[in-house]
Protein backbone atom coordinates (compact mmCIF):
# COMPACT_ATOMS: atom_id res chain seq x y z
CA UNK A 1 0.00 0.00 0.00
CA UNK A 2 1.16 3.48 -0.98
CA UNK A 3 1.58 6.26 1.66
CA UNK A 4 -1.26 8.50 -0.08
CA UNK A 5 -3.79 5.47 0.04
CA UNK A 6 -2.85 5.14 3.95
CA UNK A 7 -3.53 9.01 4.35
CA UNK A 8 -6.90 8.80 2.68
CA UNK A 9 -8.15 5.32 5.60
CA UNK A 10 -6.44 7.65 8.14
CA UNK A 11 -8.75 10.63 7.28
CA UNK A 12 -11.61 8.33 7.47
CA UNK A 13 -10.37 7.31 10.74
CA UNK A 14 -9.74 10.56 12.38
CA UNK A 15 -13.81 11.23 10.93
CA UNK A 16 -15.27 8.97 12.71
CA UNK A 17 -12.64 8.63 15.49
CA UNK A 18 -12.28 12.29 16.88
CA UNK A 19 -10.76 11.81 19.85
CA UNK A 20 -7.07 14.14 20.08
CA UNK A 21 -5.76 11.25 21.07
CA UNK A 22 -6.48 9.16 17.96
CA UNK A 23 -3.11 9.72 15.69
CA UNK A 24 -2.26 12.77 16.87
CA UNK A 25 1.14 13.66 14.75
CA UNK A 26 2.14 13.40 11.52
CA UNK A 27 5.01 10.84 13.42
CA UNK A 28 2.02 8.51 14.98
CA UNK A 29 1.03 8.43 11.25
CA UNK A 30 4.51 7.16 10.13
CA UNK A 31 4.06 4.49 12.71
CA UNK A 32 0.70 3.55 11.86
CA UNK A 33 2.00 2.96 8.14
CA UNK A 34 5.28 1.70 8.59
CA UNK A 35 2.93 -1.15 10.51
CA UNK A 36 0.58 -1.86 8.48
CA UNK A 37 2.07 -0.68 4.72
CA UNK A 38 2.42 -4.43 3.80
CA UNK A 39 -1.50 -4.99 4.08
CA UNK A 40 -3.21 -4.37 0.46
CA UNK A 41 -5.21 -1.02 0.54
CA UNK A 42 -8.34 -2.57 -0.24
CA UNK A 43 -8.22 -5.49 2.40
CA UNK A 44 -6.97 -2.79 5.27
CA UNK A 45 -9.82 -0.22 3.79
CA UNK A 46 -12.37 -3.33 4.42
CA UNK A 47 -11.29 -4.02 7.56
CA UNK A 48 -11.45 -0.62 8.55
CA UNK A 49 -14.84 -0.16 7.73
CA UNK A 50 -15.81 -3.30 8.93
CA UNK A 51 -13.87 -2.05 12.50
CA UNK A 52 -16.03 1.44 11.96
CA UNK A 53 -19.30 -0.27 11.94
CA UNK A 54 -18.88 -2.60 15.16
CA UNK A 55 -16.13 -0.66 17.48
CA UNK A 56 -16.76 2.32 19.69
CA UNK A 57 -13.61 3.31 20.64
CA UNK A 58 -10.90 3.74 18.42
CA UNK A 59 -8.51 0.80 16.92
CA UNK A 60 -5.44 -0.37 17.86
CA UNK A 61 -3.05 -1.71 14.99
CA UNK A 62 -3.87 -4.77 16.34
CA UNK A 63 -7.40 -4.97 15.59
CA UNK A 64 -6.86 -3.73 11.99
CA UNK A 65 -4.03 -6.69 11.40
CA UNK A 66 -6.46 -8.97 12.77
CA UNK A 67 -9.12 -7.90 10.99
CA UNK A 68 -7.39 -8.11 7.73
CA UNK A 69 -5.72 -11.39 7.97
CA UNK A 70 -9.68 -12.53 8.71
CA UNK A 71 -10.84 -10.77 5.57
CA UNK A 72 -7.91 -12.26 3.92
CA UNK A 73 -7.98 -15.76 4.57
CA UNK A 74 -11.77 -16.28 5.55
CA UNK A 75 -13.76 -17.76 8.42
CA UNK A 76 -11.48 -20.36 9.67
CA UNK A 77 -13.11 -23.93 10.62
CA UNK A 78 -13.43 -24.94 14.30
CA UNK A 79 -12.27 -27.94 15.62
CA UNK A 80 -15.51 -29.65 15.15
CA UNK A 81 -15.51 -29.70 11.61
CA UNK A 82 -12.06 -30.47 12.07
CA UNK A 83 -12.55 -33.92 13.98
CA UNK A 84 -15.51 -34.41 11.59
CA UNK A 85 -12.55 -34.93 8.35
CA UNK A 86 -10.48 -37.39 10.99
CA UNK A 87 -13.79 -39.75 11.37
CA UNK A 88 -14.29 -39.14 7.61
CA UNK A 89 -10.91 -40.39 6.98
CA UNK A 90 -10.84 -43.32 9.06
CA UNK A 91 -14.23 -44.67 7.41
CA UNK A 92 -12.48 -43.64 4.04
CA UNK A 93 -8.84 -44.96 4.09
CA UNK A 94 -8.88 -46.78 7.45
CA UNK A 95 -5.58 -47.07 9.37
CA UNK A 96 -3.67 -48.93 6.31
CA UNK A 97 -3.68 -45.48 4.43
CA UNK A 98 -2.65 -43.24 6.51
CA UNK A 99 -0.93 -40.63 3.78
CA UNK A 100 -3.85 -40.91 1.67
CA UNK A 101 -6.39 -39.70 5.09
CA UNK A 102 -3.73 -37.32 6.05
CA UNK A 103 -3.95 -35.60 2.90
CA UNK A 104 -7.76 -35.26 2.55
CA UNK A 105 -7.83 -33.24 5.85
CA UNK A 106 -6.77 -29.35 6.04
CA UNK A 107 -3.76 -28.15 8.28
CA UNK A 108 -4.29 -27.56 10.59
CA UNK A 109 -7.00 -30.51 11.42
CA UNK A 110 -3.54 -32.62 10.04
CA UNK A 111 -1.05 -31.34 11.68
CA UNK A 112 -3.61 -32.13 14.81
CA UNK A 113 -3.85 -35.48 13.71
CA UNK A 114 0.05 -36.17 12.80
CA UNK A 115 0.73 -35.40 16.91
CA UNK A 116 -1.61 -37.65 17.77
CA UNK A 117 -0.89 -40.56 15.28
CA UNK A 118 -3.57 -41.62 12.48
CA UNK A 119 -2.98 -44.84 13.70
CA UNK A 120 -3.35 -45.04 17.42
CA UNK A 121 -6.84 -42.45 16.67
CA UNK A 122 -7.96 -45.25 14.23
CA UNK A 123 -6.96 -48.16 16.92
CA UNK A 124 -8.20 -46.44 20.51
CA UNK A 125 -10.68 -47.85 22.37
CA UNK A 126 -11.30 -44.12 23.96
CA UNK A 127 -12.53 -42.01 21.09
CA UNK A 128 -13.71 -39.71 24.08
CA UNK A 129 -10.68 -38.79 25.00
CA UNK A 130 -9.54 -38.69 21.54
CA UNK A 131 -11.72 -36.16 21.15
CA UNK A 132 -10.97 -34.02 23.39
CA UNK A 133 -6.99 -33.85 23.18
CA UNK A 134 -7.60 -33.23 19.51
CA UNK A 135 -9.47 -30.45 20.53
CA UNK A 136 -6.87 -29.01 23.05
CA UNK A 137 -4.32 -29.51 19.96
CA UNK A 138 -6.64 -28.22 17.27
CA UNK A 139 -7.29 -25.15 18.91
CA UNK A 140 -3.47 -24.39 19.99
CA UNK A 141 -2.81 -24.67 16.68
CA UNK A 142 -5.48 -22.16 15.05
CA UNK A 143 -4.97 -19.78 17.81
CA UNK A 144 -0.48 -19.72 16.93
CA UNK A 145 -2.09 -19.63 12.93
CA UNK A 146 -4.36 -17.06 13.38
CA UNK A 147 -1.78 -14.72 15.63
CA UNK A 148 0.99 -15.89 12.57
CA UNK A 149 -1.06 -14.30 9.82
CA UNK A 150 -1.76 -10.88 11.88
CA UNK A 151 2.60 -10.38 11.62
CA UNK A 152 3.92 -8.93 8.75
CA UNK A 153 6.26 -11.36 6.04
CA UNK A 154 9.03 -8.89 7.21
CA UNK A 155 8.95 -9.17 10.87
CA UNK A 156 8.22 -13.18 10.61
CA UNK A 157 11.61 -13.32 8.23
CA UNK A 158 13.71 -11.38 10.97
CA UNK A 159 11.99 -13.78 13.96
CA UNK A 160 12.86 -16.94 11.45
CA UNK A 161 16.78 -15.10 11.32
CA UNK A 162 16.95 -14.49 14.84
CA UNK A 163 16.08 -18.09 15.29
CA UNK A 164 18.32 -19.48 13.32
CA UNK A 165 21.59 -17.20 14.95
CA UNK A 166 20.27 -18.52 18.29
CA UNK A 167 19.96 -22.38 17.25
CA UNK A 168 23.66 -22.28 15.41
CA UNK A 169 25.15 -19.93 19.10
CA UNK A 170 23.79 -23.21 20.52
CA UNK A 171 25.54 -25.66 18.45
CA UNK A 172 28.68 -23.52 18.78
CA UNK A 173 28.81 -23.38 22.31
CA UNK A 174 28.05 -27.31 22.70
CA UNK A 175 31.00 -28.06 19.87
CA UNK A 176 33.27 -25.82 22.41
CA UNK A 177 32.31 -27.87 25.20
Amino acid sequence: MKLQQFLILVKGLKSVYTSNNFLPDEEAIKIWYELLKDIPYEILNLAIQKYMMSEVLSPKIANLRSLSAEIQQGQQNDWGSGWEQVLRAIRKYGMYEPKKALESMDEITRKSVERLGFKEICLSENIMTDRANFRMIYEELAERKKHDSTLSITLKNKMIEIQQQNEQKKLLEKSNK
